[in-house]
């Protein structure tokens, strides 16, 4: 987990970067941006275990979840840049099938990001094979694709040009702080913790 804080209406995901032993140096040469909608968005938090209580924003692990509804081969590592917020955070009580929620009312958010190959790529893996499935399957995205934390709350996803000024209507702080978010996934081996 890593603090994350809201500076000019964006996200910007501080990584160091690390690679895992699996992972080159081979980048894509183009920063992809996956546009991001539904009308309610929940993203449990674990400390409060009864209810489902959401994060303020999409969590990293999420958006690398709905990037890899989309594709994930092995021979690619998935490198989020900065989640942009696109509407004002505004919380929403629901009553789902499970209890209570404390969801998010209309998210839109935009999410940049690129890959890497990995050292699983074989002889047939290229970076231009990978960026033109990538671009070919989230052009034919349906209306509703992937889930905004909870399987009740479908999301809405369109690629979209990174050159594309955003349409924002975020007007709050330029600053603002987010706590703690999960930044990515850990191993389940229990010798781990």
């Amino acid at each position: 987990q890593r603090q994350m804080c809201i500076r000019d209406r964006v996200y910007a995901v501080q990584s160091t970067n690390r690679l895992s032993p699996h992972c080159t140096t081979r980048l894509t040469r183009v920063l992809f941006r996956l546009l991001v909608s539904g009308a309610f968005a929940c993203f449990p938090r674990p400390e409060f275990s009864d209810s489902f209580v959401t994060y303020d924003i999409i969590t990293p692990i999420a958006a690398y979840g709905l990037i890899e509804a989309i594709h994930w081969k092995p021979a690619i590592r998935w490198r989020l840049h900065a989640i942009h917020v696109l509407a004002p955070i505004r919380p929403a009580d629901l009553q789902g099938a499970r209890g209570p929620v404390r969801a998010l009312a209309e998210p839109r958010w935009a999410l940049d990001f690129d890959f890497e190959m990995t050292a699983r790529a074989g002889p047939r893996d290229s970076v231009d094979a990978h960026e033109s499935m990538f671009v070919r399957k989230a052009r034919r995205l349906g209306a509703e694709h992937g889930y905004l934390g909870l399987i009740e709350f479908p999301a809405t996803m369109q690629l979209a040009s990174v050159d594309t000024p955003l349409d924002t209507a975020f007007d709050g702080p330029a600053q603002l702080d987010l706590g703690w978010l999960p930044f990515e996934r850990v191993s389940k081996d229990p010798r781990r913790f």
